[in-house]
């Protein structure tokens, strides 16, 4: 019997469905980005929050798609696009305490609890699309 390894869609499909998931919030986050271009006072924060969730949504759909396509590509997209959610979500809470609001957040308001949840799922993806096995899966694919 060929004691062969996992090819690694053990860990490189669930990246990718968490890297798609979260390309999803940050594409409700454009929306909500939209809203605020079309009727908020304050120009800066509506524009920055429009750029950031379209950047993030970008780089994690991309990724998500080349993941669940086996390509290198996708890895280190789906990398990068955890990556860039991680600091954002951690700068939110820094600025936050120091009472600098931005990305949609009103001033003196800022649920924390909510801020650092949404870590856990950009680590996951993080942690899922770093291993070895998904490297494995995006040189060796489906077949």
């Amino acid at each position: 019997m060929d004691d062969q390894r996992s090819r690694g869609g053990g860990t490189g499909i669930p990246a990718a469905v968490l890297a798609l998931l979260g390309g999803l919030f940050h594409l409700i986050g454009v929306a909500g980005g939209a809203v605020m271009l079309a009727g908020d006072d304050d120009l800066g924060r509506a524009l920055l929050t429009f750029l950031l969730h379209v950047i993030v949504a970008g780089v994690l759909t991309t990724g998500g798609v080349g993941l669940i396509l086996a390509k290198p590509f996708g890895r280190a997209f789906t990398i990068a696009g955890a990556a860039l959610a991680l600091v954002l979500y951690v700068t939110v809470l820094v600025l936050g305490s120091f009472g600098i609001y931005f990305l949609g957040l009103a001033n003196n308001t800022l649920p924390i609890g909510y801020t650092a949840l949404l870590c856990l799922p950009a680590v996951a993806t993080l942690v899922l699309a770093s291993l070895r096995p998904t490297a494995r899966w995006v040189t060796s694919g489906w077949s």
